[in-house]
C-alpha cells in the first residue's frame, strides 16, 4: 500500500511540473520577441527605405544628389588610404550622432528609425545610380567593396538606434519620477555607442585598404 501511495504521489508531482515548465518557456518566448521588436521595426524600415531611395532615382533623380554621389565614386577610385578612411568614418559617425542625440532627448522615442532610414535611402540611391551607369561593372563595385561595408556599419546603426528607444523611455521615466534607478543605464548608453563606434572605425580600416587595392582594377571613371 505505501508503495502504491508514493508512485500516486511521483505521477501527481510529474504532472504539475509540466505545465509550470511550458508557461515559463512560453514567458521567455514572449520575453524575447518583446526586447527585439524595435530592432525588427527596424529592419522594416531599413528595407522599405532602400526601397525608396532605388524609386527615389528611378522616378525623381536630384541632379545635385547625383552629382554628389559621382564625385564620391571619383574620390574612392583616386584617393589615398587615409583619405578614404577618413571620409568613411565621418559619414559613419555623422549617423551614429544623429542616433546618439536623439536617445538623450524623452521626446525622441518616436523618431528613433530616423538614422537608419536616411542612410538606407541614400544607400537605394546611389544603388540605382551605380547600376544604371556602370552597369554589370557597377553592381561588381557594390558587390565587393560597398555592400559588406554597409551590412557591417547599417546593423551597427540599427543597434544604437535600438538603444535610442531605451534611452529615450529611460529619461522619460526619469523625468516624470518613474525610475529611482542611479545613472548605469546612462554608461552603459555611451560605452555601447562606443562600442558600435569601435566596431565600424575597424570595419572602415579594412574596407579602406581594400579600396585603395581593388578599386582601381575595376576601373569606373572611364565611363564618365
Amino acid at each position: 500500500m505505501t508503495k502504491v501511495i508514493r508512485l500516486n504521489r511521483k505521477r501527481t508531482t510529474h504532472k504539475k511540473v509540466k505545465p509550470v515548465s511550458v508557461n515559463r518557456k512560453k514567458s521567455d518566448f514572449l520575453i524575447k520577441i518583446k526586447c527585439e521588436w524595435y530592432k525588427i521595426i527596424l529592419l522594416i524600415i531599413s528595407v522599405a527605405a532602400l526601397l525608396c531611395g532605388s524609386l527615389m532615382y528611378r522616378y525623381m533623380p536630384n541632379e545635385e544628389i547625383s552629382n554628389l554621389i559621382r564625385e564620391k565614386i571619383i574620390f574612392i577610385q583616386n584617393g589615398g588610404f587615409l583619405s578614404i578612411l577618413m571620409f568613411l568614418i565621418k559619414i559613419d559617425f555623422m549617423f551614429l550622432a544623429i542616433s546618439f542625440f536623439l536617445g538623450t532627448s524623452f521626446l525622441s522615442a518616436s523618431l528613433f528609425g530616423i538614422a537608419p532610414m536616411l542612410k538606407c535611402i541614400l544607400i537605394g540611391y546611389m544603388s540605382g545610380l551605380i547600376y544604371n551607369e556602370y552597369e554589370l561593372k557597377g553592381v561588381l563595385f557594390c558587390l565587393i567593396l560597398i555592400y559588406p561595408y554597409l551590412v557591417v556599419t547599417t546593423s551597427s546603426l540599427i543597434f544604437a538606434s535600438n538603444e535610442t528607444v531605451y534611452m529615450s523611455k529611460y529619461i522619460y521615466r526619469l523625468i516624470s519620477n518613474k525610475n529611482t534607478a542611479d545613472d548605469i543605464s546612462v554608461r552603459l548608453y555611451l560605452l555601447r555607442y562606443l562600442i558600435l563606434f569601435v566596431i565600424n572605425t575597424a570595419c572602415a580600416v579594412v574596407n579602406s585598404g581594400l579600396i585603395v587595392f581593388i578599386a582601381p582594377r575595376i576601373n569606373l571613371i572611364q565611363n564618365f
